[in-house]
């Protein structure tokens, strides 16, 4: 809900940075909010003040990451190397997007960025998996968006016993899981964006990557063909 003057809006937490003159809130959803931020580029000889207008995620500390994404390999029944992405309807783009899994670190369960990537893949996949990779603080969105992430890097693999084959969904929330050979993703990326559906930039670069690592031959032929420990 929209806050109102019956709702007054928050305050926005004050800048250590010398670079930042001023900040003002526009207005304020559940989740997210909308400001303006005021400052000084310290690359600009003339310290001409500048304005741009940002969105922000309410209650958290701007410096620490509050979400976490979830690139992730695995070996399918072939022996291919595959990730596991997510499908699902995103109204601000009123189409489907296709997407790493990923979502918000649990600060009342006191969560890691690792803890909080397992459990998201749980949820959102029938896919569990060990954590072998964490990212430093990622941003969100650079130009719009005042919120960092992590990217933790994992080794998927099918759940077993009584969550084989299942996802953990909330109510109302649907997602359909997409499985993808490494070397297929980017055909496969281009004929999902042919249908309409908006590719993640970040599944897009790691497409882009893994082409390129394998077109120029960056560890030199037949290095790393292996790819990581898995723990298999």
């Amino acid at each position: 809900m929209a806050a109102s003057e019956s709702s007054p809006l928050p305050e926005l937490p004050k800048s250590t940075s010398p670079y930042i003159l001023g900040k003002k809130l526009i207005a304020c959803g559940k989740y997210q909010g909308l400001g303006t931020i005021s400052y000084i580029d310290p690359r600009d000889e003339k310290k001409t003040p500048r304005e741009r207008d940002y969105v922000f995620i309410r209650n958290t500390d701007p410096h620490t990451p509050v979400g976490t994404l979830v690139p992730n390999i695995y070996r399918d029944a072939l022996g291919r190397w595959c990730t596991v992405l997510v499908r699902q309807f995103r109204p601000q783009y009123e189409a489907d997007t296709v997407e790493f899994p990923a979502g918000f670190i649990s600060r009342r369960r006191a969560e890691t960025a690792e803890q909080a990537a397992v459990r998201e893949l749980e949820e959102e996949t029938t896919a569990t998996g060990t954590v072998v990779g964490r990212s430093p603080p990622l941003t969100s969105e650079p130009v719009p968006i005042a919120a960092r992430l992590s990217a933790v890097f994992v080794c998927a693999r099918d759940k077993a016993g009584a969550e084989a084959g299942r996802q953990r969904l909330d109510g109302g929330e649907f997602v359909d899981e997409v499985r993808v050979p490494l070397v297929e993703l980017e055909g496969v990326l281009e004929e999902l964006g042919g249908q309409g559906v908006v590719v993640d930039p970040r599944v897009w670069m790691f497409a882009m990557g893994l082409r390129y690592a394998l077109e120029l031959d960056l560890r030199g032929a037949g290095a790393g063909v292996n790819g990581p420990d898995c723990g298999e």
